[in-house]
């Protein structure tokens, strides 16, 4: 996540001086001016992944209306007054307008999440010069963040705000609070108060994030990578049991699946019986989560699947749709239940402790104790060999599971590279996953739109949905496969490019450098 504000106007005081003790002091060093204070509720909204942060923004309700809001400098961007308490969760709740448009991109699919609901009292002071004109300004901020009706302890923020042609002023400003013991904080406003409340992480990312060293044995480094990837399955799970957003299940499962992919590829790490132990209970997490997840994908084509048609024909498809919702619920509930279950906490604490058993497996396994750079350049070379071998022999007639399994080799690679990428230069294994990316992308649209295909006959073809058959919905779903059909074999023209791109010489030689040890 990049860091989206300048913070060097923040402070906190530090332990034994008060709010009050603060601005005497003040009071007595400088001339000021105090404005009085003012008070108002906020509550503040993100996504779980904090992508309003991550663009310098921040969405705040005061009483019944939303403001979009610079957290650079405060300033409104949008707004919108919730007169009839829509009490919107995604940014499609909201009515047309201008905030609406502009929550669009920025969330997506993701929820809007109420972070932090805080009480705010701001003391605004003017400092001023011999010739009583003011040279910066001081907002003393006491936040007192409201959980659940109850009060937890106030924090305060001091922030400064200079003015044009009194910088020297400012900068002697700054070392003379410094003096006093007050300490430059990371965290703006809102960073405090949802730390403070501590609900959700501040930092959350579903990339994996590890830091290796070359000379680490196999199997520490391996316990590191799967104690990141336990980590994300774990702050994604409440999310999925609330039902807040597709993203939490896609996160943990993708986190799932990593951690199989890598029990799988980085052999002999671990003994043989742990490794298919825990290859088998992950296989039941990944199993407990696949329906929903696909009922997720489907309902989220539902937008895109109507464009496809002429405007007459997508009521036709609301049975389809209907249908799905209904399943969903269904899924979402045995989903929880899953999660909530005995089988399913045994899994996970039992992963857990063995990760933390550093003794467990230490001699046992071929590639226990080798540094990990030789382990992994050995299996991303050996992977990537592969690949080149098998898109090399696929061409107009090769059948489809052909390109299918290749989908899976390299989303094998992407998974290998991103486990290790910490071990290489950062310019470089950027290069080589954007490359695959774009294959992978490739051969997925390929793949989704053949499952997709088959989704839609296997509903046409299914006697208890409820609909008549001679309808418009035969019309619409027929028409959908059609158009399905060709966009897929224009996606297949294009693998050629793609492939031919990434095993191009200059990828290739990238790949040498990195991984071969020839």
């Amino acid at each position: 996540m990049t860091t989206p504000v300048n913070n060097s106007d923040y402070y906190t005081l530090p332990d034994g001086l008060s709010r009050i003790e603060f601005l005497k002091k003040l009071a007595n060093d400088h001339k000021i001016v105090l404005d009085p204070p003012q008070k108002k509720k906020e509550e503040f909204f993100d996504t779980f992944d904090r992508r309003l942060y991550s663009s310098n923004l921040v969405l705040v309700k005061e009483d019944n209306s939303y403001h979009l809001k610079s957290l650079t400098d405060g300033r409104e961007l949008q707004a919108f007054e919730d007169t009839k308490k829509l009490s919107p969760k995604f940014w499609w709740d909201f009515p047309k307008c201008s905030l609406r448009a502009e929550l669009k991109p920025l969330s997506s699919i993701r929820a809007l999440l109420s972070l932090a609901k805080i009480e705010r009292t701001v003391a605004t002071l003017k400092v001023l010069n011999e010739d009583k004109k003011t040279v910066l300004f001081i907002f003393v901020k006491e936040l007192v963040v409201i959980s659940d009706q109850r009060r937890i302890k106030p924090c305060v923020v001091v922030q400064l705000k200079n003015v044009r042609g009194y910088e020297k002023e400012f900068k002697e400003f700054k070392s003379y609070i410094e003096e006093l013991g007050l300490k430059n904080s990371k965290d703006d406003i809102i960073s405090a108060a949802v730390s403070n409340q501590g609900k959700y992480p501040l930092n959350y990312t579903s990339k994996i994030n590890v830091k290796l060293k070359p000379d680490m044995k196999g199997h520490e480094a391996a316990r590191l990578i799967f104690e990141n990837l336990l980590g994300t399955m774990k702050v994604n799970e409440f999310g999925i049991k609330d039902d807040i957003d597709t993203e939490f299940l896609h996160d943990f499962r993708v986190a799932v699946r990593r951690t199989r992919s890598a029990l799988s590829q980085v052999k002999s790490v671990f003994s043989p019986e742990d490794t298919d132990k825990y290859k088998e209970q992950f296989s039941v997490i990944g199993k407990a989560t696949n329906e929903l997840r696909d009922l997720d994908v489907y309902l989220l084509t539902e937008d895109s699947y109507k464009k496809m048609l002429p405007e007459d024909l997508r009521g036709g498809l609301d049975p389809l749709f209907d249908k799905l919702t209904q399943d969903r619920k269904k899924a979402c509930t045995e989903c929880a239940q899953f999660l909530n279950s005995k089988n399913y906490k045994e899994i996970i604490s039992d992963w857990q402790e063995f990760l933390h058993n550093e003794s467990s497996d230490a001699n046992s396994a071929a590639n226990s104790q080798r540094p990990i750079i030789e382990i992994s350049k050995e299996h991303i070379w050996k992977k990537y060999s592969k690949i080149i071998k098998q898109g090399r022999k696929i061409n107009d007639a090769t059948p489809d599971p052909e390109l299918h399994s290749l989908r899976i080799e390299c989303k094998k690679l992407r998974y290998l590279l991103e486990f290790f990428t910490s071990l290489f230069p950062a310019d470089d294994m950027k290069t080589i996953i954007k490359h695959l990316k774009v294959l992978q992308d490739n051969l997925g649209d390929f793949n989704d739109l053949h499952v997709q295909q088959e989704s839609l006959k296997k509903f046409l073809s299914s006697k208890d949905i409820g609909y008549d058959q001679s309808s418009s919905t035969v019309a619409a779903a027929g028409g959908l496969v059609s158009v399905l059909y060709q966009q897929q074999a224009v996606v297949r023209k294009k693998f050629k490019e793609n492939f031919n791109e990434f095993s191009d010489k200059e990828t290739t030689e990238l790949f040498e450098k990195l991984f071969s040890d020839n």
